[in-house]
């Protein structure tokens, strides 16, 4: 591949973010808000637990960290980098 980042490839970075709220409005627009900044891979609420959120972004996404602070119940941002 002469060098381009792809999919499971050197350099090649995706964030794994996990969350939960018992507002449908605030996780739309969380959603929302963090598709408007990174390319979305796989988006998912959980069809057992309606609360828990789950989205797979390209890139490194940490800085959504500040928006989920103080909006939702509970967070994990999982960023995986290969190296």
């Amino acid at each position: 591949m002469g060098g381009e980042t792809a999919k499971g490839f050197k350099g090649y970075v995706k964030t794994t973010i996990f969350f939960t709220t018992y507002d449908e409005d605030i996780a739309k627009d969380i959603m929302g808000r963090i598709a408007k900044k990174f390319k979305v891979l796989e988006s998912k609420r959980s069809r057992v637990l309606k609360e828990v959120y789950y989205i797979v972004v390209e890139g490194d996404a940490r800085s959504v960290e500040d928006l989920l602070r103080g909006r939702v119940n509970w967070y994990k941002v999982d960023v995986l980098e290969f190296k």
